[in-house]
Order: structure tokens, then C-alpha cells, then sequence
């Protein structure tokens, strides 16, 4: 029983190491394309049935002074927020907000964290506190996708062969 047990687990560990490192081979580096280039983060949002017009005013309350916050200060360059204008069976979002903000080391420096952001624009810390807590409590699910832009012109179009910039 315990040499069973114990080939289990080792099988599950070996499965496991297996399905992360399949994981790892699929994703491709950037390898130098996007550089100088505008990022771009796409937030999907999947929100409890019927309740996403609650969810939408509690972002506008809580989150989104934050974003214009950083939008204002040129930390962001712009922010649009979307909605699924199709409903199918097992959509994976209501709602998706595309950021832009400038390249990597490339826009003016925060002049505030962004805890001091978020105490500057709510001095009641604990009604935030209360409203983003009711806000993630009606997300079911969210993930972040970045994204750099290819420029269609560039020979060769790929994201295999690396970007060296010309020494100067």
C-alpha cells in the first residue's frame, strides 16, 4: 500500500513537471519585436450572471479614478473598456478594458505609487477598501493579457528570428 502510494504521487509529480515544461516550449519570446513600441493590455473580466451593471458601477467608482489618475499623468495613454456584443454558451468574459501605455522605460516617471495614488484619490480608505472587495467578490474570473505590436513591414515577419538594433 505505501510503495503504492508513493509511485502515485511520483507519477502525478513526473505529469506535472511534464504539462509545465510542455507549457514552457509553447510560449515565444518577443525577441527584440515590440521594442519602442506602445504596450497593450487587454483585462477580460467574467462577472456573476446578472449583476455586471453592479460590477460596471463599482469599477467607474473605485477602479477607473485610478486609471484616469494615470491616463491624466501620461503613465497611460488611453483606456477603453468593452463589452461581449454576442453571448454564447460558456463565454469567457463580459467585460474586456484595453490599456495602452508607452514602452518600457519610456514614459514620464510615477510621481506616486500606486498606494499613494489610491489614498490621494480616497481618503476614506476604508469605503475603497469595501468597494474593491464588493468588486472582485462579484468577479468570477480575470486574466491580463500583454501584448506588443508587429510591424507587418518588417522582413523577416517573425517572432523567431531576433530584432538587433543597429550599434551606434
Amino acid at each position: 500500500m505505501r510503495d503504492s502510494l508513493r509511485a502515485l504521487v511520483l507519477t502525478c509529480a513526473a505529469l506535472g513537471a511534464l504539462i509545465l515544461n510542455c507549457g514552457e516550449a509553447r510560449a515565444q519570446a518577443p525577441n527584440g519585436r515590440g521594442d519602442g513600441k506602445p504596450i497593450v493590455t487587454v483585462s477580460y473580466y467574467k462577472i456573476e450572471a446578472g449583476r455586471q451593471d453592479e460590477w460596471l458601477a463599482l469599477y467607474k467608482k473605485y477602479h477607473r479614478p485610478i486609471v484616469q489618475y494615470l491616463l491624466d499623468t501620461g503613465a497611460m495613454q488611453s483606456s477603453k473598456l468593452y463589452a461581449a456584443i454576442e453571448h454564447a454558451p460558456g463565454q469567457p468574459w463580459d467585460f474586456a478594458i484595453i490599456n495602452t501605455t508607452p514602452p518600457d522605460g519610456r514614459g514620464p516617471p510615477a510621481a506616486l505609487a500606486r498606494g499613494e495614488i489610491i489614498r490621494k484619490l480616497f481618503p476614506d480608505i476604508d469605503d475603497y477598501a469595501r468597494g474593491e472587495k464588493a468588486r472582485w467578490a462579484l468577479t468570477v474570473d480575470h486574466w491580463d493579457d500583454r501584448l506588443h505590436e508587429l510591424d507587418i513591414n518588417e522582413e523577416p515577419l517573425s517572432v523567431y528570428y531576433p530584432i538587433v538594433p543597429p550599434r551606434k
